[in-house]
């Protein structure tokens, strides 16, 4: 059974985080990305397939990467550069058929953290305590089917 989009709670924080000061030096900024966030997921992201769509990049090489089946959460940490930043992206990842969580950047600017799991939306509201409710209409507008057979021609029904 397929997990409702209802049933997906919504947190969003800004990308961008003051980092503390250097040892000599003056405060820095920070990015928060898709690496850490995937790293942040821990073992609860562990297994998940991702699925990927960038919104800013003509089928990018980690968008091409996640067709198909799609690319397990290693593989994917594999092909983003620990720094890398998109602008706009939407991160599918699924446990099975059933989309678990999305992560959405949006402008380089916030990130969005939807999922139905409750410990997970709580270590990202620590790590990042900024982090606020999403508005309803953002979780409306979730780029991808609840369910990863939808994905695939070929699954089985």
């Amino acid at each position: 059974m397929s997990r409702s989009p209802a049933a997906f709670r919504s947190i969003t924080f800004a990308a961008w985080r003051d980092a503390p000061p250097r040892k000599g030096g003056a405060a820095a900024r920070h990015y928060v990305t898709l690496a850490e966030l995937l790293v942040r997921l821990g073992g609860f992201g562990l297994g998940l397939t991702w699925k990927v769509q960038i919104h800013d990049i003509p089928t990018s090489e980690v968008e091409k990467a996640s067709a198909g089946a799609g690319i397990g959460t290693l593989q994917l940490l594999a092909r983003v550069a620990p720094d890398r930043q998109f602008i706009d992206g939407d991160f599918a990842g699924y446990e099975g058929d059933e989309l678990r969580v999305v992560l959405r950047e949006f402008d380089s600017t916030s990130w969005d953290l939807c999922t139905d799991d409750d410990a997970v939306l709580a270590e990202f509201s620590r790590q990042y305590p900024d982090a606020a409710p999403t508005p309803e209409d953002v979780l409306q507008e979730i780029p991808w089917p609840t369910d990863l057979r939808e994905l695939r021609p070929d699954a089985p029904a």
